[in-house]
């Protein structure tokens, strides 16, 4: 430059590209007319600024640290390396430029040259390129999402293209997984598709994405970046994080990792977004398939309970009613009478168990009134504290305008204790049982996740534990018959499937969150009571007596029929029967002096008990009508015909039970309002 100072000169003032000298402070010594009007400053002011004043805010310190190392390791870098670098002008706007360096030693001192060119068109050019190709990306990734079973596949090829279309090192993906509560790295990728190692500068990105969460909270559908400390090489990057959506917001992230002088546009979050989101419906797909495999397993299950209840109901029937035909000619027997009654009550108990099965299959009779839910579970609270012992605290919280509940209440006492039973046997070592009542609302979001539920207004009672909790490979069978992890002895596997089936059967429905080492809430929704009155429960003090109408049995198992053809007859009625529907019309036409058909719910042959009561009471409008069951399930209509009135009498029952009903039935006065239901025996 000595020898031809005016030709140098004048080589750099006329240079196309903006061009900036500096020394090791970043102040500026030497910058040209294209940088004047590239930056917007004269000549004098920039030699008056630092490097740092001509980069945008978000970008100085990153800069300064790269200064730093370049000062110690100085070498030539070329332009055109895809590095996402913006400038600032002296009016605030920012644009993108491309920047090659040259270190210059001059009298022993270290100067950096620096040559900046405005590529703004370029810039222009390629986010419409990135947008095509991010465009096709998340189409050809939907259609993987759509036709492929594999979870893992992906996940890996979401993280494989937001690292290839984001242009960065790193993409991960973090989910609570397997039941953790703590985000792991699940799948990860460069952007030649090859895996991240979960190791090095990577462990502490699901604790330092985990604490910004906390801190600033993260929506599901909000992109947001932040810069982080890389702890291992001394090194900052700049995080783009997106949610993946999740029933309960807690799903996981998709995480792009660049440098910290990399910025992310509008544009870079939604597409990560996109691919969050398509991550986020295949779970949910995932999570919806399993749900319908496990209720179809269930449905199956109760299919076979119930028509095995059913069966076991009509065996009960017949060993009961002979036992207590039995007992009264062995009064004179003491022994005798005494290993009847012990029958008698085995009997009671194989009833109890059909009844646990019946209400899993959802084919018991109930009898819904309008509950004060409070009033309810403050009166359990008090029997738990004096059962449960000192080492169990049981508490109540209860929501404020708590509506009615509408519930059959004898069932839920019975599945409210299930549950304070299955809490209690879960904290061994005692602990906390709260019992909580709230109104909610079930949206048609909510819904749609959850098979069988109607979206509307629900009371919510919670029974909640600090215990063991459940692993997943328990929580997924726990409403099966018959499945229990406790000793053998210990329990029958009925108490869950009961709660379930009773949930199911009131129009409610039960849902369970359940974590090893921490605890267990189940979650039982029933409808509001609305219109219903709220009322108690009638006292069984109607006096056992007989009479001498004339009364039609229809039962198609022969053994059961001559029990309650023995026992109609021992009250002293005129007793018909029948095996058919066919055979009880044809006698109902015979004899006009049938006061009350008696009839089994289901029978065999194409007419039900249902259908026989219609075209019967069509014939015959003054008949009165009783059914009886093993179960009730929905084929026994709320309303056979107008101007109906019917009872239904649970099979195994006993004598005065069925008197009861009979009398009840016959001596009911002809309504002619046409609003008549069920009611069960007592």
């Amino acid at each position: 430059m000595s020898a031809h100072p005016a030709l140098y000169s004048q080589i750099f003032e006329m240079a196309a590209d903006a061009q900036l000298v500096s020394e090791a402070s970043g102040r500026i010594r030497l910058a040209n007319r294209q940088a004047e009007r590239l930056f917007g400053y004269s000549g004098s002011e920039l030699l008056e600024l630092s490097i740092e004043d001509l980069i945008p805010q978000r970008f100085r310190h990153a800069h300064r640290q790269h200064r730093t190392r370049y000062r110690k390791r100085p070498a030539a870098r070329p332009m055109g390396l895809n590095l996402s670098l913006w400038a600032l002008h002296r009016d605030g706007h920012e644009f993108p430029v491309e920047i090659s360096l040259n270190p210059l030693l001059l009298a022993g001192e270290t100067f950096v040259c620096a040559n900046v060119r405005d590529v703004s068109e370029l810039h222009r050019a390629r986010i419409v390129l990135s947008q095509a190709r991010q465009t096709q990306a998340i189409a050809d990734f939907g259609r993987l999402a759509l036709s492929s079973q594999d979870l893992a596949s992906i996940q890996n090829e979401a993280c494989r293209l937001a690292a290839l279309n984001l242009e960065v090192p790193a993409a991960l993906l973090l989910r609570r997984d397997g039941g953790r509560r703590e985000l792991a790295i699940v799948a990860s990728s460069d952007s030649a598709g090859e895996r991240v190692p979960n190791a090095g500068t990577h462990r502490w990105l699901p604790a330092a994405i985990a604490g910004r969460i906390a801190s600033d909270g993260l929506a599901q559908d909000q992109c947001t970046t932040f810069a982080v400390s890389l702890p291992d090489i001394d090194d900052e990057a700049n995080l783009l994080l997106c949610p993946i959506p999740d029933e309960d917001g807690g799903g996981g992230m998709l995480v792009a990792q660049a440098p910290a002088d990399r910025s992310f546009s509008s544009d870079d979050g939604s597409f990560l977004r996109a691919l969050a989101n398509t991550v986020g419906a295949v779970l949910l797909r995932q999570h919806t398939e399993e749900r319908l495999f496990q209720l179809q397993r269930l449905e199956a299950l109760g299919q076979l309970t119930g028509g095995v209840a059913h069966d076991f109901n009509n065996l009960l029937t017949i060993v009961s009613g002979n036992l207590q035909m039995l007992e009264e000619r062995l009064e004179q027997d003491p022994l005798g009478a005494k290993l009847v009654k012990s029958a008698l009550r085995a009997t009671g108990r194989g009833a109890d168990l059909t009844r646990k099965l019946l209400a899993f299959s959802r084919r018991q009779t109930l009898q819904p009134r309008a509950i004060d839910i409070g009033q309810l579970l403050g009166s359990l609270a008090e029997i738990l504290r004096r059962t449960l012992g000192a080492r169990i605290e049981v508490q109540t919280v209860l929501g404020d305008d708590l509506p009615l509940a509408k519930a059959d209440p004898g069932m839920l006492d019975t599945a409210l204790l299930n549950l304070a039973v299955n809490a209690r046997d879960a904290m061994p070592d005692g602990g906390r049982l709260t019992l909580e009542a709230h109104r909610e609302i079930l949206d048609a979001d909510y819904a749609a996740r959850e098979p069988e539920v109607v979206p509307g207004e629900y009371v919510q009672i919670a029974v909640s534990d600090t215990g063991t909790g459940m692993p997943p490979e328990v929580l997924s069978r726990a409403f099966e018959p018959f499945f229990t992890t406790k000793a053998r002895g210990k329990g029958s596997g009925l108490g869950l499937s009961l709660v379930y089936g009773f949930a199911k059967q009131s129009g409610g429905h039960l849902k369970v969150y359940s974590e090893s080492g921490v605890g267990t809430s189940m979650k039982l929704y029933l409808p509001v009571a609305g219109d219903l009155a709220l009322r108690a429960s009638p006292a069984n003090v109607e006096e056992i007596r007989g009479g001498n109408e004339t009364i039609l049995i229809v039962e198609d198992d022969e053994s059961v029929r001559e029990v309650a053809v023995g026992f109609v007859a021992r009250l002293g009625y005129r007793v018909l029967e029948s095996s058919s529907a066919e055979d009880a019309l044809e006698q109902l036409d015979r004899n006009p002096d049938i006061a009350l058909l008696f009839t089994d719910v289901v029978l065999r042959g194409e007419v039900d008990g249902p259908e026989l009561a219609r075209e019967a009471l069509r014939r015959h409008p003054e008949l009165k009508v009783l059914f009886t069951s093993g179960y009730a399930r929905n084929a026994l209509p709320r309303q056979i015909g107008p101007d109906v009135s019917f009872e239904l009498l649970s099979k195994p029952y006993r004598i005065g039970q069925l008197a009861r009903m009979l009398r009840r039935s016959l001596d009911r006065p002809p309504q002619r309002d046409g609003r008549r239901g069920e009611r069960q025996a007592d």
